[in-house]
């Protein structure tokens, strides 16, 4: 299964390690810095897959992005990372649906298996064809 997997992440080397490992799978990765340069591109966030999202970023946090995507496309699957231990965000998260958090560091292996257990559990099948996959009504956590 090929996925659109948008990551968001502040870290280059981290963003850049990713989609190089993610593509040699043959998925199509796109990465950005910020949140902002990832919403100026409404037809990426459309035809993606999965967002993947630090929640720490320069100019927002991954929650509010989480919502303004969503506002985008309400049913793109969302990975939130981060390397805090706020118990707070995680509240936050579960009020997302189709949504899971990862604490960091990540394994690249980890990530890829979230990633498909995410999409397994979507509305939203790779492509955006909803009848591949059943939904499930809470977040996988």
């Amino acid at each position: 299964m090929l996925l659109n997997i948008i990551i968001v992440e502040d870290s280059e080397e981290l963003c850049e390690g990713w989609q190089d490992i993610l593509s040699l799978d043959g998925h199509h990765v796109s990465c950005f810095l910020n949140g902002r340069d990832v919403l100026e591109n409404r037809a990426l966030i459309m035809q993606a897959d999965v967002l993947v999202t630090d929640y720490y970023l320069p100019d927002i946090n991954g929650l509010t992005l989480v919502s303004l995507v969503r506002k985008i496309c309400a049913d793109v699957p969302i990975i939130l990372l981060t390397g805090t231990r706020d118990p707070a965000i995680r509240e936050s998260l579960r009020q997302v649906e189709n949504a899971m958090f990862l604490s960091k560091p990540i394994r690249i292996e980890q990530l890829e298996r979230s990633i498909r257990e995410l999409i397994a559990a979507s509305s939203k099948g790779p492509s955006g064809d909803p009848d591949k996959v059943d939904r499930t009504p809470s977040s996988p956590y």
